[in-house]
């Protein structure tokens, strides 16, 4: 694959779609038997009659993935050649040393990807705490694919064979124990492997072959290719929301400012590995819940991966979740974060842009004197992401974060308030009427009879109430609900789809802007009980806290006094 600045566009996208009954699987068949992988799976897990269920489903599953990383090998050798030759040379193309151990790279990632999840169906996932030794990989990557797989599989047999006589007895004695432990360590070779050849494709040489490669439609089996990660066809490239920029409403200064440093995010040089500008990768907006923070930062994502997508930039939009990173076990997870951060952030072949959402909450302040160890750890990765010893600040990422409260102290705020924004939504009746009216209703404002000075007159109310977009959103969901209260006629459910929309439309039901105002102030009436409620609860809890104590002082002061007596 040569690395030009020629579009995407007009290079053809690779495509690897396996037939029924696979390129050459008995071919492959034959390869991964003479590899000796067979030998000495069989020399191990010995059942009546040869091979178990289990090892004959695992060597069944390699001869697959092989046949599949061959095909892959090969396709990717052909579309480099069509790239040499587009130079318009007459000599004979031949690929350089580095293009041919980025295709003996990316066979091998290929294969991986294919075979780990289908041993990980037959045995237990293994957890090897290192690579394999890097050493001669290199010259292992030059060799074509078929001869590059005939050499992986050697090796693999030779690596199950060494683990047996390291490990005696290792498995169990029972056969069932010892063939889910024969596969389990081949799956660790294989993931062994895959670590070795990740260090070259993603902080080495082969790095730049991963940025061509990621500006290029490359779909393999089920998989697609953005450079040498993959992700299942099916699956979207964001789970953001489906929400554009010209949906927010309020937040104007945040909104522009992170329009802007998405724009500079996305003119990062991905060939020079730099940016001309020197930015500050991290946004930090405080705000009351359901303000608009989230909503913001889905809308941003959006704008950023289709700014880039209409320029041919690969990019990524990662949204943070607690339950992406927070573990019950030590130190797990702060090195989650640090996993996102590296591997999937930086580490991913093309800009990037990130989501986190209530930062503040996984930080505990130090002047706390309880801190765990774990909080402490996780203010480290933390403070290595945002001073940029962790990953560099060098404008390949940026980052949108926000909190509720300011609860942390002031060495953790200091460094992710560098560029800090106070959110706080819609605060003008105009602002009110736009999002509910324009945004939140619009599909059903021709059922709504009201003018625009009512409309006015419901932000005004709205403003008085000082009602969050959150609360807007419930609003507008009681009035939907209003406009859609009828009863299904009987042909209705025997109506395709468009015809369901037309009677939708025929049976909805007209409100006015009384309506409307009535369903704002019975929100203002629910919030306003449900606060006193909660108030009332905490002075009920306040007032037996403050009980408890005084017959827990009084019961200790009656037991010192008798205590006193009895000693006189």
């Amino acid at each position: 694959m040569t690395q030009g600045a020629e579009s995407s566009a007009a290079k053809p996208p690779i495509v690897v779609e396996p037939p029924a009954g696979g390129f050459d699987r008995p071919g492959m068949r034959t390869l991964v038997k003479d590899s000796g992988l067979a030998k000495v799976m069989h020399a191990y897990v010995r059942a009546p009659f040869g091979h178990t269920v289990t090892t004959l489903g695992a060597l069944e599953a390699t001869a697959e993935s092989c046949d599949l990383a061959l095909a892959v090998g090969e396709v990717m050798h052909a579309a480099l050649l069509e790239d040499i030759a587009r130079s318009g040379s007459l000599a004979i193309p031949e690929p350089t040393r580095d293009q041919r151990l980025f295709i003996g790279a990316f066979c091998l990632t290929a294969l991986a990807d294919e075979l780990c999840p289908r041993l990980a169906e037959i045995a237990p996932v293994p957890e090897p705490s290192s690579d394999l030794e890097a050493e001669g990989l290199e010259t292992l990557l030059e060799h074509p694919p078929r001869a590059l797989l005939e050499r992986v599989f050697k090796m693999a047999a030779r690596y199950v064979e060494v683990q047996q006589k390291r490990h005696a007895g290792a498995g169990g004695a029972e056969l069932l124990e010892r063939q889910a432990w024969v596969v389990t360590t081949m799956h660790a070779f294989v993931v062994q492997l895959r670590g070795a050849v990740e260090r070259l494709t993603h902080g080495g040489r082969l790095r730049p072959f991963g940025v061509a490669l990621a500006q290029r439609k490359v779909t393999v089996g089920k998989r697609r290719y953005e450079g040498f990660r993959a992700r299942p066809v099916g699956d979207p490239v964001t789970d953001l929301k489906p929400i554009a920029v010209e949906d927010i409403v309020g937040n104007t200064d945040y909104v522009e400012a992170a329009l802007k440093l998405a724009r500079d995010v996305a003119a990062y040089d991905l060939q020079a590995g730099r940016s001309a500008k020197r930015i500050n990768p991290v946004l930090f907006a405080l705000g009351r819940p359901g303000c608009g923070k989230t909503i913001t930062a889905h809308a941003i994502g959006n704008y950023f991966l289709d700014y880039c997508r209409q320029r041919d930039i690969p990019a990524r939009f990662r949204v943070i979740r607690r339950t992406d990173w927070a573990s019950s076990y030590q130190n797990a997870s702060a090195s989650s974060l640090i996993k996102i951060f590296k591997e999937e952030v930086y580490g991913f072949d093309g800009v990037c842009g990130v989501y986190w959402a209530d930062i503040d909450t996984a930080f505990a302040s130090r002047s706390s004197g309880d801190l765990r160890m774990e909080e402490k750890n996780n203010l480290g990765a933390v403070f290595g992401i945002f001073d940029g010893t962790l990953i560099p600040k060098d404008g390949k990422w940026f980052m949108m974060c926000d909190a509720n409260f300011m609860q942390m102290d002031e060495a953790t705020t200091s460094r992710i308030a560098q560029n800090p924004f106070r959110v706080r939504g819609p605060t003008t009746a105009e602002d009110y009427v736009r999002l509910l009216r324009d945004v939140l209703l619009r599909e059903e404002t021709t059922n709504i009879t009201a003018t625009g000075e009512q409309w006015l007159e419901i932000g005004a109310q709205c403003v008085q109430a000082d009602l969050s977009g959150r609360a807007v959103e419930s609003v507008s969901g009681n009035v939907r609900a209003a406009i859609q209260d009828f009863e299904y006629p009987d042909h209705y459910f025997a109506a395709d789809f468009e015809t369901r929309q037309r009677l939708l439309t025929e049976l909805s039901v007209k409100v006015d802007a009384g309506a409307v105002r009535k369903e704002v102030s019975d929100y203002v009436e629910f919030q306003k009980e449900a606060e006193e409620s909660a108030a009332a609860n905490r002075f009920e809890q306040e007032v037996s806290q403050m009980v408890e104590r005084l017959n827990a002082g009084r019961a200790a002061a009656e037991r010192l006094a008798a205590s006193e007596s009895t000693s006189d």
